[in-house]
This record gives C-alpha cells, structure tokens and sequence, in this order.
C-alpha cells in the first residue's frame, strides 16, 4: 500500500499572496497567510508521526478547497444533494502552493517531488481544506506520446 497522509483544516481557505513590502521596504509575509500555513504545518507535522521522515520519490498532491455558499443562495438550492464548483477568485493555483509551500520539509523534503496535483474549488455547508498526499513510488508514470 503507497505511503499517503490525509487531514482537514477547518475554516476559510486563505490563498498564497505575494509577500507585502515594496522596493522600499522589507518583503513580510502577510500574518494571515503566515498563521494559516503553521496549522498546515502543524496537521502535517501530526500526521507525519507515522514515518520516519519526509515520503520520498514522486507525490501526488490533491487539495480541496470548501467555501460557503453565498448568501443570495436560494433554499431550493441548499437543499439539493450536489455541491457546486466555485469559479470566483482565489485562482486554484494559490490555494496548491500556499500547502505545498507549508508541507515543504515535513511531508516531504522538497516540493518539486510533487509530480501531480489537483485542486478542486467548491461549495459547500462548512468551510474547509481537504489535504492528501499520496506516494506515488512503484507507479509507473504514464507513457504519452506528443
């Protein structure tokens, strides 16, 4: 069975943002990112437990980003089984990097191990990020012809 980790990181999914500063000052990393990407850590930190160190070889990275249904959500709406796909901002690819940058040396040594990722962007009842990262060691890649 291939090494994997899974965890929830409940709330509102903060996205990467580009580090605050300008050429005159300092590049800080906005607290708000900051704080979010150490409960990344520290989840991944928890359920790295189970290993000896960082997974090694190729990763798959996938990543679930909940945001509440606006308000102007009729009732009708809520009430139906499916969920819907979130095609506002934050672009998809800020939420992969924010928890890829943040599991950096803990669920694996590096990120450029992360040879698939998959973020979805939906709506749904509670607000929250879904974290999984699989190994994807003794899988073949696949062979694609251009």
């Amino acid at each position: 069975m291939a090494a994997r980790i899974k965890f929830i990181i409940p709330g509102d999914v903060v996205p990467w943002a580009r580090a605050g500063g300008g050429k005159t000052t300092a590049k800080f990393t906005p607290r708000k990112q900051r704080d979010y990407m150490g409960m990344i850590r520290a989840e991944a930190h928890e359920q790295m437990r189970a290993f000896s160190g960082p997974l090694p070889g190729p990763l798959q990275l996938k990543v679930v980003a909940v945001y509440l249904w606006p308000k102007s959500t009729t009732k009708a709406r809520l009430a139906a089984i499916d969920g819907a796909w979130k095609t506002t901002k934050p672009d998809s690819d800020n939420i992969t990097k924010i928890v890829k940058d943040a599991l950096n040396t803990i669920a694996y040594v590096d990120d450029a191990q992360v040879s698939f990722s998959s973020c979805w962007k939906i709506l749904g009842p509670k607000a929250g990020l879904i974290v999984e990262v699989i190994s994807l060691e003794g899988i073949p890649a696949p062979a694609i012809a251009l």
